[in-house]
């Protein structure tokens, strides 16, 4: 580059010149002079070219000149002081334009580019060249909306337009190589001392590197800010001072501040934190941070005070922000919703400490109902009270704990100034009767009696700031909830300060057992969905362990039910035994007048009918437990059928002088059902009023319609149910007394079996009484035929109680062979079917069976099914097997004593054409077999 001076220097030379050559005097004088001017103007024009004396006006000197060689040498010292002045400047403008980074041009007042430096060849990879402003075109940069620059639109040219300096500006612009870059410049013009302009100098960077680091910067800002936005976790940072500059959305939604709200605010104005045991402030961790200067973490039992004042549990830990030279300048807060975690450790703490206290409890049902209480308390609540569902449906109060003594005391006596009105069905009534929880969050608001049920049933809002939303809407309904809105409930839990609650049912094996109810007092303490949550999940535990206790309980009570059914039975088998045994062995031995023969074969018969209803009792007991009692449906009406029991119990009201009143409706019918099964039942319910009716009392028994019902009632003016065992009077094993000393005999099934019979037909049993002494009434409804079934039901051939003695079927001249193990079973049935005209062969086996067969031919076949060795049912396999010239088709019937149904089926499909249980009656007994050879009448 070719060497310079600055404007300044170039004034001053000649400004030097005109003065010299205003001295000049005699012709050498001026020959002197002019060689120095000369020299003063080669100087000049090296620095500027366009410098010549010609601007600067000469004037004559004055006659009185100094000594020529004086002058001269005068002369010669300025010139050289002069140059010396101008190489020291020229070097360090040299200095200035070389080291400088920035760009630097300079223009004279044309536009002209006069001077540039290296930085500006290098900014432009080229050297840049003007003569005037136009020429600027060359130079290409772009506006913001990516048209071109006119040369007006330079600064340079702006500035030599107005004269004023152009302020510093970005400019895209393209390299004299192609490549595109941007500059960040400014321009300033030029004055002489005396305020002529003489130019311009635009100083630029090259600022393409700074402005892709901060497009890298701001991306990178961008996804850092997108990912503190999308974490699950809160982020709010601060400045060295501790105010807020930024938060993410999960922070703004978890302090419920919003970034512009909280922003500049400081730390602890937006993130107050308490302690959850004591309650007390807690320094924030900017706090700490600022102070100790590293990674600072809360405890875990942290409390963040919300803005709308609400609690949120959090975990939570601070960080410093620091610069390249360790200084600190700011703070990161990273926290998290921890409710659902906190409450889900406390739920595991609180359940396996429940599940632990439970198993204590073992099997005793008081120790477990107590346990449940003071589970829940203070745990989950101030006080708790845990009401059963009886067996009747009735609701007792059967535990209640409070944390305070003295509340618990006036608990006891609200409970007594306020009794529970049957009539009036309290909260604990609607969640039993819907099976669903009640969360009342403000027992203390007035504004919960005027809610709709809707509103006051199981809430579904959660805890503030908790993520727990509720499974599903529990059934709200206004029927179910119809009886939840009573105000002298309230009355007592605002007495008790009760400030929120819950009502939870204990639910196990789809049976409700009853509920628990769980008071808050504490004016922090409002009951939550996620508090009901932890509440069900107690009461599942709870209602398991209380419904094992009450099956333990209720099979501790069946064991000593059958103990006494067990001793019962005993004793009532061992009666009619005692007088049968008793009579019979006096007949044998004949030391019986003859008088008393007959009372002794009556005593005989009577206690064996009593034995043989024992054991039918029995047997229908065990067909119920084992579902396999089965009925024989046909359409069939009611009168004759209660006509048939009352004649069979009239001798026992008679014996005891009981009026029997009887009123029979004709048109209570028809219905389907089985008759024999229906005539035990009324049958069974006159035996009961009969047994229970002191002498000289009164049994009705009444036939109605009821709206499609037929409806049978017997009443008795007689001993009457206490209220305690009414619930349990159609249980087997059960009597209101099974001791020694009880006035009446049974085993306590009739009525079992009764219930479960009217069941078989659709129909309900119940029983009434007033008390003690004050009679009992038994109602059955069973429903009437429809219509279209009653042509499709078989009518009876017959009415209940036989055929008359005189229509007997005659078995004069039949063969039958009676095959049976037991001596006495054979020789019963020879005496009975001898007398009946009949020729017997009795063997005891098989074998002996098959060769009478061979031998005889008989007509008719009785055979035993439970016999040593080859039992019954090899007999009729082995002689069905038989071609009918060797008996294989003589009719059989298998006389036994497996008499359930499916004994019966099996016989039938043996082979069998008839099957009849033990013991029989002779007239049935001969009937089966002249019904088998053939013999009808």
């Amino acid at each position: 580059m070719p060497e310079r001076s600055d404007p300044p220097i170039i004034a001053a030379l000649l400004q030097a010149r005109a003065l010299i050559h205003e001295a000049a005097g005699s012709a050498e004088q001026r020959r002197l002079i002019g060689s120095a001017l000369a020299e003063i103007d080669r100087v000049a024009a090296s620095v500027d070219p366009s410098a010549s004396a010609s601007r600067f006006e000469l004037t004559p000197l004055t006659a009185s000149v100094p000594p020529v060689d004086t002058e001269v040498e005068a002369l010669r010292r300025e010139v050289e002081r002069l140059r010396a002045i101008a190489r020291h400047d020229r070097g360090l403008l040299d200095a200035l334009l070389s080291e400088s980074p920035h760009g630097i041009i300079v223009s004279d007042t044309q536009g002209k580019l006069i001077l540039q430096n290296r930085a500006a060849e290098r900014i432009w990879a080229g050297s840049a060249t003007a003569d005037n402003v136009e020429g600027w075109g060359r130079y290409r940069a772009f506006h913001p909306d990516g048209r071109p620059f006119a040369a007006e639109d330079w600064s340079m040219a702006r500035c030599l337009t107005s004269r004023e300096s152009v302020p510093a500006e970005e400019v895209h612009f393209q390299r004299f190589d192609g490549t595109h870059g941007m500059l960040l410049g400014s321009c300033a013009p030029l004055f002489s001392p005396d305020g002529e302009m003489l130019g311009a100098v635009s100083i630029f960077a090259d600022i393409t590197q700074l402005k892709q680091l901060e497009a890298d910067l701001r991306v990178s800002r961008t996804k850092f800010s997108t990912t503190l936005k999308s974490i699950g976790d809160a982020v709010i940072s601060t400045d060295g001072s501790g105010r807020i500059d930024f938060m993410n959305a999960v922070a703004e939604k978890l302090t419920g501040w919003s970034l512009e709200e909280a922003r500049d605010r400081r730390l602890s104005e937006v993130f107050r934190v308490i302690s959850e045991q004591t309650r007390n402030d807690l320094d924030a961790p900017v706090t700490e941070v600022l102070r100790y200067g590293g990674i600072i973490g809360l405890d875990d039992t942290t409390l963040l005070l919300r803005r709308d004042g609400s609690e949120l549990a959090i975990d939570s830990s601070g960080a410093p922000i620091r610069s390249d030279e360790g200084e600190l300048v700011g703070l990161v807060l990273v926290f998290r919703d921890v409710t659902e975690k906190r409450l889900a450790d406390k739920r595991r703490y609180f359940i396996g400490e429940a599940s632990r206290q439970l198993a204590l409890s073992g099997l005793e049902y008081d120790t477990t109902l107590a346990n449940i209480a003071r589970l829940a308390v203070p745990h989950i609540a101030d006080a708790a009270v845990v009401d059963i569902v009886e067996p009747d449906g009735s609701l007792s109060r059967l535990a209640a704990v409070h944390a305070s003594a003295s509340r618990q005391e006036l608990g006891k006596e609200l409970a007594v100034r306020y009794p529970a009105d049957p009539e009036v069905p309290r909260a604990v009534h609607a969640v039993l009767r819907c099976g669903e929880s009640l969360l009342l969050p403000e027992v203390d608001s007035m504004a919960w009696l005027r809610a709709s049920p809707t509103q006051a049933g199981p809430s579904s809002e959660p805890r503030s700031g908790s993520k727990g939303e509720p499974k599903s809407e529990p059934k709200n309904d206004h029927e179910c909830w119809s009886g939840a809105h009573d105000p002298m409930y309230l009355a007592v839990l605002r007495e008790l300060g009760v400030r929120s609650a819950m009502i939870v049912p204990l639910r196990a094996r789809g049976r409700t057992r009853g509920a628990i109810t769980l008071l808050s007092t504490e004016p922090s303490r409002r009951y939550f969905i996620d508090d009901l949550a932890l509440a069900e999940e107690l009461c599942n535990f709870a209602a398991l362990a209380l419904d094992n206790a009450q099956l333990y309980r209720e099979s501790q009570q069946v064991n000593r039910a059958k103990d006494e059914f067990l001793a019962t039975l005993s004793h009532e088998l061992r009666t009619p035994l005692t007088a049968i045994l008793g009579w019979a062995r006096m007949l044998r031995q004949g030391s019986l007048k003859p008088d008393t023969h007959s009372r002794a074969l009556e005593a005989i018969e009577r206690n064996g009918t009593l034995q043989a209803q024992l054991v039918e009792d029995l047997l229908d007991a065990s067909r119920i437990i084992t579902g396999k009692l089965r009925l024989d449906v046909m359409l069939i009406d009611l009168p004759p059928i209660i006509n048939a029991a009352i004649d069979a119990v009239r001798h026992g009201a008679d014996a005891k002088g009981i009026e029997l009143a009887v009123q029979l409706d004709a048109s209570a019918g028809p219905i389907s059902g089985d008759q024999t099964r229906l005539q035990q039942v009324v049958w069974n319910l006159l035996s009961n009023a009969i047994k229970f009716t002191p002498r000289g009392g009164k049994v009705s028994i009444q036939l109605s319609k009821a709206e499609g019902l037929a409806r049978v009632q017997v009443r008795d003016n007689g001993q009457g149910i206490v209220p305690e065992f009414l619930p349990y009077v159609f249980d087997r094993f059960r009597q209101a007394d099974s001791t020694s000393t009880r006035p009446h005999s049974g085993l306590g099934l009739g009525l079992a079996i009764a219930r479960h019979l009217i069941e078989l037909h659709g129909g309900t049993v119940k029983a009434e009484s007033g008390g003690e002494g004050k009679g009992a009434t038994f109602t059955v409804d069973i429903p009437l035929a429809p219509r279209g079934a009653m042509a499709a039901l078989r009518k009876p051939d017959a009415l209940l109680g036989g055929a008359p003695a005189d229509a007997e079927p005659t078995l004069q001249g039949l063969r039958v062979l009676m095959v049976d193990d037991e001596p006495d079973a054979r020789e019963l049935v020879t005496t009975v079917l001898e007398r009946k005209g009949a020729s017997i062969t009795a063997v005891a086996t098989v074998a002996e069976a098959l060769s009478a067969i061979e031998r005889e031919k008989p007509d008719v076949i009785l055979s035993d099914l439970g016999m040593p060795g080859e039992d019954g049912y090899s007999l009729i396999r082995r002689l069905r097997a038989q071609s009918p010239e060797q008996g294989g088709r003589i009719p059989a019937a298998a006389l036994t004593a497996y008499a359930s149904a499916q004994d019966r089926t099996r016989a039938l499909l043996a082979g069998f054409q008839s099957h009849v249980p033990k013991p029989i009656e002779a007239s049935e007994l001969a009937a089966v077999i002249a019904n088998l050879a053939g013999r009808t009448g």
